[in-house]
């Protein structure tokens, strides 16, 4: 029986840790739970994400297919047409990341009422 072989992200030199930080990263978190819904093109998911620049996102969709987790297919349309998807590495990662969402999205009043009431130290 083969061992399977189990990272540490907290240690810099370790692979996880770059995966790690690629799914938890701001755009590429929200664009990793969007595609759940399916492929989709740029423009949609750039409407999707609120507030992304073009830059930030092609930068986002450039790392998440480097790592595997999405795939960039050229669809034969007039004009080219391009749209991304998951791949199976990512969509264990994507239930994750749906459940941390809808746990922000439950307890954005606690934390906003926390944020206007709290003196920092010092």
């Amino acid at each position: 029986m083969q061992e399977i072989e189990r990272g540490n992200v907290r240690n810099p030199a370790c692979p996880g840790r770059q995966l790690f930080d690629l799914v938890t990263a701001r755009w590429a978190a929200l664009v990793l739970v969007d595609l759940q819904d399916g492929p989709q093109r740029w423009s949609e998911l750039r409407r999707r994400a609120g507030g992304v620049s073009d830059k930030m996102l092609a930068q986002t969709l450039r790392d998440l297919e480097t790592g595997g987790l999405i795939t960039r297919t050229v669809l034969n349309s007039r004009p080219p047409t391009v749209q991304y998807d998951l791949t199976d590495l990512a969509r264990g990662a994507t239930t994750a990341l749906q459940h941390l969402q809808d746990w922000a999205e439950e307890h954005t009043s606690d934390y906003d009422h926390h944020r206007r009431t709290h003196t920092p130290l010092g």
